[in-house]
C-alpha cells in the first residue's frame, strides 16, 4: 500500500508555488471578510459625489444633507467652505466640531454617508476568473477584490498584483502587490492594501516580461468606458 502525496509534500515540506500561498491566502482572507464585514465603516473614505448626512445633536436647524462637490468640497451654514474628500466620516465629523467650535456651545455632530458606496467602483481585471467592476465596499482591500473575481488563473502571478491608481497630480501611480505572501506574512497594508475609489486592479500573467507596456495595452483594449474612470500611462514610466 502506498500513501498518495500532495504536490506541496512531494516538492518538501513547506516547500510551495506562489500560486498555491495565493490560494491558502484567498481562504484565510475570506474567512477574515466574513469576520469582519460588520466593523468596517469607519475605514469608508468620502469621495466626491458622496451624499453626507449631518446631524447636530444640540442645534438641530443646522442639520443638512450636503453633496461632496467635484473639488472635494461641502459648503456649510456658519462655517462656509469645508474639505471632506479623503476623510473618513469620523474625520470629518472631527473637523466639523472644531470648525464649529468659535459659534456652537456644543458643536457636537455626526456625519453619516447615505449615498457613496454605489457610486464608487474598482475594476479588477487580468488573470481572473471573473473580471469586471466592482462596487467600493467599505474595507475592500485587493485580497478581497481577487475574491469576488473568482480568484487568480493558473497564469496569473500572484506576486505580480499591480493596482492603478490616479495620483493627486492626476497621473496613475503603479502599485505592486504581492498577495502570495499573505499566507506565510499573514495580511498587511503592504500585501493586502485597502483599495481606494476608481482603483483598477490587474492580475499580471506570469509570461509578462514587459509590466508597463503590458498595462498600457490591458487599459486601453480591456477597461470598460462605462465604469466612471480612465488611465493614460503614456507617461508613467516607471521602469517596469
Amino acid at each position: 500500500m502506498c500513501a498518495v502525496l500532495s504536490p506541496a509534500t512531494a516538492r518538501g515540506l513547506g516547500e510551495t508555488t506562489p500560486a498555491e500561498d495565493a490560494n491558502a491566502a484567498m481562504q484565510l482572507s475570506a474567512r477574515d471578510a466574513q469576520l469582519s464585514e460588520t466593523a468596517v465603516a469607519g475605514d469608508y473614505r468620502i469621495a466626491p459625489g458622496d451624499e453626507l448626512a449631518l446631524k447636530f445633536f444640540y442645534v438641530p436647524e443646522l442639520n443638512e444633507v450636503a453633496i461632496v462637490r467635484p473639488d472635494g468640497r461641502i459648503h456649510l451654514q456658519l462655517v462656509g467652505e469645508i474639505r471632506a474628500a479623503d476623510l473618513t466620516p469620523e474625520q470629518l465629523a472631527a473637523a466639523l466640531k472644531r470648525a464649529y467650535a468659535a459659534n456652537l456651545r456644543h458643536p457636537e455632530v455626526s456625519v453619516e454617508v447615505q449615498k457613496g458606496f454605489a457610486r464608487q467602483q474598482v475594476f479588477v481585471g487580468g488573470e481572473v476568473a471573473r473580471p469586471g467592476a466592482q462596487p467600493l465596499l467599505p474595507s475592500l482591500t485587493v485580497m478581497r477584490a481577487l475574491i469576488v473575481a473568482q480568484g487568480l488563473k493558473d497564469t496569473a502571478a500572484p506576486n505580480r498584483v499591480v493596482i492603478l491608481r490616479r495620483g493627486e497630480d492626476g497621473k496613475p501611480r503603479v502599485i505592486q502587490v504581492n498577495v502570495a505572501s499573505q499566507s506565510r506574512k499573514g495580511a498587511s497594508d503592504g500585501n493586502d492594501p485597502l483599495l481606494q475609489p476608481f482603483d483598477v486592479v490587474l492580475a499580471v500573467p506570469s509570461r509578462v516580461s514587459r509590466l508597463n507596456k503590458w498595462i498600457d495595452q490591458y487599459v486601453r483594449r480591456n477597461l470598460p468606458v462605462n465604469v466612471g474612470f480612465s488611465y493614460d500611462l503614456n507617461d508613467n514610466r516607471s521602469g517596469y
